[in-house]
């Protein structure tokens, strides 16, 4: 009886530690830790089929004569993370190396609160016409390298990241999860093709994750190694799993620098 209260107290102490993280991480937000003094500005533009919105970044030095690598980087819970964000972690990065950013606004990240399946893959329908939509867009006024596009997503923005990628693997040549989100069941019904057994893939996480207080809490860690047990089971070869030191952070650096190295060489 007492071995059992004491297991009882340490479970409620951690759910305290992480209700404790969490509230930290709701009031300060995830904070934006990259440079932002670029020459220019991000943008945000709609799609005028659907109404939809997206902010993009355009590095000073773009011209159309040739073929510009495009992100599509993908926002975490509401009130933790937005679009803007996004493309605001990775702007000084797209400047410097010269590619663009896209971060469409989607509705179905949520990664603290509890959703039932059906909901979730409602909205996540919902998104992929979103992204699909703002690609289609920045495609249309821009000369984007169809070879050359990466998808990553942040926290909650996994759930968006993976049932797109393995829904079109077609449309990008690399995948990074960055500290996300992770469930096989809405991905249950999908097929795994030959493209995407072959589309490079890294996911990595926070060995101390969401909560600065204990790390014996780290949900994010469990499901990254979920996904990647995940890909691996469908011969997704080419995945890769690392845990970096630190917390839930944006890392965008990590993703660019893994997605470099397939950068296809030039015609």
């Amino acid at each position: 009886m007492r071995i059992a209260n004491r297991k009882l107290v340490v479970q409620l102490a951690n759910i305290l530690l992480y209700m404790i993280a969490i509230s930290t991480v709701f009031i300060t937000g995830c904070p934006i830790t990259q440079p932002q003094d670029t020459p220019v500005h991000e943008i945000h533009l709609k799609v005028p089929e659907t109404g939809t919105g997206y902010y993009l970044y355009v590095p000073s030095e773009y011209v159309p004569s040739r073929k510009w690598p495009l992100v599509v980087t993908l926002h975490g819970t509401h009130g933790f993370d937005n679009a803007l964000a996004q493309v605001k972690e990775w702007k000084a990065l797209a400047e410097e190396n010269g590619f663009i950013v896209l971060a469409p606004e989607l509705i179905s990240p949520q990664g603290i609160l509890p959703v039932i399946r059906s909901l979730r893959l409602h909205d996540l329908k919902k998104d992929e016409k979103r992204i699909l939509s703002a690609i289609e867009n920045v495609k249309q006024h821009y000369n984007i390298d169809d070879r050359n596009i990466l998808i990553t997503g942040f926290s909650a923005g996994g759930y968006p990241l993976y049932y797109v990628a393995v829904k079109h693997p077609q449309l990008f040549n690399c995948l990074v999860a960055r500290a996300c989100n992770f469930d096989a069941k809405i991905l249950a019904s999908l097929r795994i093709t030959e493209e995407l057994r072959k589309m490079p893939m890294l996911i990595f996480y926070g060995k101390t994750g969401i909560n600065p207080i204990s790390s014996l809490l780290n949900p994010l860690a469990s499901q990254s190694w979920e996904g990647f047990r995940y890909f691996r089971e469908h011969k997704c070869f080419n995945a890769k799993i690392k845990a970096i030191a630190g917390g839930h952070l944006r890392r965008p650096e990590i993703a660019y620098s893994f997605w470099r190295r397939y950068w296809p060489k030039s015609k």
